[in-house]
């Protein structure tokens, strides 16, 4: 998405806002135990397709979430043993 180009319908009608589509034109919340802080978002948009990404753009809540949310684990390739 951020190259133009929509990762679900592969048009080039991506379109992009600081805030975007947080509720309402504001921020979006982050959780940190019970307690949720605002932080702004990037939200790209196909208005082709209606897919939308929203990217944090605040490095140091994505630091915080780093150390305080649990990590997912990569997937391993189909077939792959082990």
């Amino acid at each position: 998405m951020k190259n133009g180009q929509c990762d679900k319908c592969g048009s080039n009608t991506v379109h992009t806002l600081v805030n975007g589509l947080a509720p309402a034109g504001r921020r979006e919340y982050i959780g940190f135990g019970g307690v949720y802080t605002g932080v702004d978002v990037e939200t790209f948009l196909c208005v082709t397709c209606g897919y939308y990404e929203n990217y944090v753009t605040d490095t140091k809540r994505l630091a915080e979430v780093a150390q305080r949310w649990p990590a997912v684990a990569p997937a391993r390739p189909a077939g792959a043993g082990g």
